[in-house]
């Protein structure tokens, strides 16, 4: 399990790209795929504030696992629900794949990448609603809609493989050699142990 370090080393990483992505809305042009696409609220002092808090309480990750998760989604949740330009994903997402590969929390992991998920859903939503062309309704949706469950479950997936991978690595009685090489490498190793 990585240390306390390296979680927090982690979770400035994600405040920098975030704090950056949220600065670039900010002096950007807004994000407008489709004709009739709602406008954003502008960026203020509340959305860095969430953006401080949901990626600082990754740093958390190791010894609050639970809250420091909450509070990333929570952050997120605000944030999309807040209707601010898309984006501070990677806190939310970084949590439900920590939260799976290092602490086992699949119920915790899921609640959070389904709440997510939801919120981010609803602010497409609420950006589709001034659109009439049915056609451009659909392909939103598809196309936000995988991507959107792309960010957000994806995670639990790659958590639950890494986590499995850890245990097997590690499980009694073997040793991470015998685990890379295989079972016929152990098989080996037993039969050609010299007897007596």
């Amino acid at each position: 399990m990585p240390g306390s370090r390296a979680l927090i080393t982690l979770a400035l990483v994600v405040l920098v790209i975030e704090l950056g992505a949220t600065l670039g809305s900010l002096l950007g042009e807004p994000f407008d795929p489709v004709a009739g696409w709602a406008s954003t609220r502008a960026v203020d002092g509340l959305a860095f504030a969430l953006v401080v808090v949901g990626c600082g309480a990754l740093g958390f990750l190791g010894r609050f696992p639970r809250v420091a998760a909450a509070l990333a989604t929570g952050a997120y949740c605000a944030f999309a629900l807040g209707d601010y330009e898309m984006g501070m994903f990677l806190a939310p997402m970084v949590a439900v794949f920590v939260l799976v590969a290092m602490h086992r929390q699949l119920l915790t992991a899921g609640i959070c990448a389904l709440s997510s998920l939801g919120a981010g859903l609803i602010w497409v939503a609420t950006r589709l609603a001034p659109v009439t062309e049915p056609g451009v309704i659909l392909l939103a949706w598809v196309a936000f809609g995988v991507v959107l469950a792309m960010f957000f479950l994806l995670p639990l997936l790659l958590g639950e493989i890494t986590g499995l991978r850890r245990q097997l690595r590690w499980a009694p009685g073997s040793s991470a050699i015998t685990h890379a090489r295989g079972p016929e490498s152990r098989e080996g190793a037993r039969n050609s142990v010299p007897s007596g």
